[in-house]
């Protein structure tokens, strides 16, 4: 980018530098909706139910984490992630996103802490990583989530 900012307007070099950059923007797209779709597509081979935080996408991208949000490309991932599983005939069951990294999947406490603490510490004595923590916060969610759905179903049936 720089070198392409440095070049004169409407030189040749200016011109040929762009392409450059161009080219590597969309390496770079494109190794990540490579990415994007192997992923999806192993998520939804390998497991019958799907649990993910209901995030607003948004909301997220106007504060301090927005590059990291947009680097990374939830919004795409996640509508992927819902058509392939509605083709295959999986369910994604979209969680309210609310304490999921604050509480414990043992006990359900709420425990504050800040992002740069990794490890979750429960007085209940659970101790395990912050992001494996929440990750079973948003499982058991959506596991109770998928049991009100079939309750609900049989009922009407």
């Amino acid at each position: 980018r720089k070198m392409a900012r440095r070049q004169n307007k409407k030189s040749k070099r200016r011109h040929k530098a762009i392409l450059l950059l161009q080219k590597a923007y969309q390496h770079v797209a494109n190794q990540r909706k490579d990415f994007q779709h192997k992923l999806s597509t192993q998520l939804v081979q390998n497991f019958g139910m799907i649990a993910v935080e209901d995030l607003n996408i948004k909301g997220l991208s106007a504060g301090i984490l927005a590059k990291a949000v947009h680097d990374v490309g939830w919004s795409t991932f996640l509508n992927m992630l819902a058509y392939k599983a509605e083709n295959a005939g999986r369910q994604l069951v979209k969680v309210d996103p609310k304490y999921t990294s604050q509480e414990c999947p043992n006990c359900h406490a709420l425990e504050k802490k800040p992002l740069s603490e990794r490890v979750h510490r429960c007085d209940c004595g659970l101790t395990i990583g912050r992001d494996h923590a929440a990750a079973f916060v948003i499982l058991g969610r959506g596991l109770r989530l998928q049991a009100q759905t079939m309750e609900q179903s049989v009922l009407v049936a």
